[in-house]
């Protein structure tokens, strides 16, 4: 499937993208005046976020377009996407604060991918019906995680966190690439083939050169975020 891009600055990027970030303010707003009932929104919004990846599965199978090569939900943003419901829900349970700190520590550090995709839009698995509006609802719902955890829950992140996700990252990335590897044609989950099809200047270079470099500049931007998340702890 070819890659649907949005040019940056465009009407589209800008109409897509204000509306995007207005709900999320506006969610803030609301969950930060909760109160009591804060454990009632963690559930309910945790519970919609991690409900969309299976609801995506089935939606694709339904108009005829879900396709091994580009459905699965192995992105890096597909992962996140499950940890921005998941960490709302497990801080309502009383488990070990460590996995709930891990937890908040992937998402925090691979929420660059949603990030750039708002900067950047690209859509890996089409516009066709419904998939437009859920590639908001993503990546719109993990950084909204993540700034809730961050401004309400009062998640910080540990000493050095930057360096174990970004090394506890390394097999993961194998593994995608591997199993990239194994279904073949054009499957490209976590872009391990082939560099994403947008204007983006840290995207440089082919396979495999790219993913190196795209590996590289993660790891750069884990630790900004880290000095930034840690000045103001």
């Amino acid at each position: 499937m070819e890659p649907y891009v949005i040019p940056i600055f465009s009407n589209e990027w800008w109409i897509n993208n204000i509306i995007t970030f207005t709900i999320i303010f506006i969610l803030l707003l609301i969950g930060k005046n909760l109160n009591k009932r804060t454990k009632l929104f963690n559930y309910i919004i945790g519970f919609l976020l991690i409900a969309r990846t299976p609801w995506n599965q089935i939606y694709q199978y339904q108009i005829g377009q879900w396709d091994i090569q580009w459905s699965l939900p192995m992105q890096m943003c597909s992962f996140s996407a499950i940890f921005s419901g998941l960490i709302l829900i497990l801080h309502n349970l009383k488990i070990s604060s460590n996995y709930k700190n891990l937890l908040f520590e992937f998402l925090l550090y691979w929420s660059v991918g949603a990030f750039y995709s708002f900067i950047t839009p690209q859509f890996t698995t089409g516009t066709q019906g419904l998939i437009y509006y859920d590639y908001y609802i993503s990546h719109g719902g993990i950084l909204f995680s993540i700034l809730y955890c961050i401004l309400i829950l009062e998640y910080r992140p540990r000493e050095n966190s930057w360096l174990k996700v970004f090394l506890y990252s390394q097999p993961i990335l194998l593994g995608i690439h591997l199993i990239n590897y194994l279904i073949g044609g054009q499957a490209n989950y976590f872009y391990t083939m082939i560099p994403p099809a947008v204007d983006n200047p840290l995207v440089v270079g082919a396979y495999p050169l790219h993913i190196i470099l795209m590996n590289l500049f993660a790891g750069i931007h884990f630790y900004i975020i880290y000095l930034i998340s840690k000045n103001k702890s």
